[in-house]
């Protein structure tokens, strides 16, 4: 133990030896303390406010459960997930699940509705079907509809799966939100959150 702190002591003391500058009496620079550095005061970027009824895209992925209960389809959750394999930019993949028989007459509407931080940019993705065949599968902003080729995914019982596209999602910039609607023969049945 006395070795220990006899070596500890010869290093303390070595430490505090060093050359000084013959003129200024100040240690030299081989053996002066770095000067402290300081550094531009970074801005760290404030997450998006939440916005009631909406949700607020954070990240890749965002979602949202729906505890009530609709009637004929009982809309369960969404998810948006950001980049979708074989889709050029930053497309986006909506997934709404559901509970509930889809009505074998009438119009369904499955809807996403999105706009930026600001609420200034607006977006809908939509899919309708009359009597169980597709009719629509579009994006809507500001008073300008934009047919999709192709259609969505509902090859998963219980499931519908379609894609926001790239320039639609670009236009709604880096903070977004968003609420999901499931609409049946022109009215709202359930939605997302809720």
């Amino acid at each position: 133990m006395k070795r220990v702190a006899s070596a500890l002591l010869a290093v303390l003391v070595l430490a505090g030896c060093g050359n000084t500058d013959s003129e200024t009496g100040e240690p030299s620079s081989s053996t002066r303390a770095a000067a402290p550095t300081t550094s531009a005061t970074s801005v760290v970027a404030q997450p998006a406010a939440d916005v009631p009824g909406q949700v607020v895209v954070r990240g890749v992925d965002t979602s949202c459960a729906s505890p009530g209960v609709g009637a004929p389809i009982d809309l369960t959750e969404v998810s948006v997930h950001l980049g979708v394999p074989g889709y050029a930019g930053t497309a986006a993949r909506v997934v709404w699940n559901y509970q509930g028989e889809l009505p074998a007459t009438g119009t369904v509407l499955w809807s996403l509705s999105a706009a930026d931080r600001g609420g200034s940019n607006a977006v809908q993705l939509g899919y309708k079907t009359l009597d169980g065949n597709q009719i629509a599968y579009f994006t809507f902003a500001g008073a300008k509809q934009q047919n999709l080729s192709g259609a969505p995914d509902v090859s998963v019982p219980g499931q519908v799966a379609a894609v926001l596209p790239s320039a639609a999602v670009a236009a709604l910039g880096s903070e977004w939100h968003w609420k999901a609607t499931v609409n049946v023969d022109g009215e709202d049945v359930d939605r997302c959150p809720n």
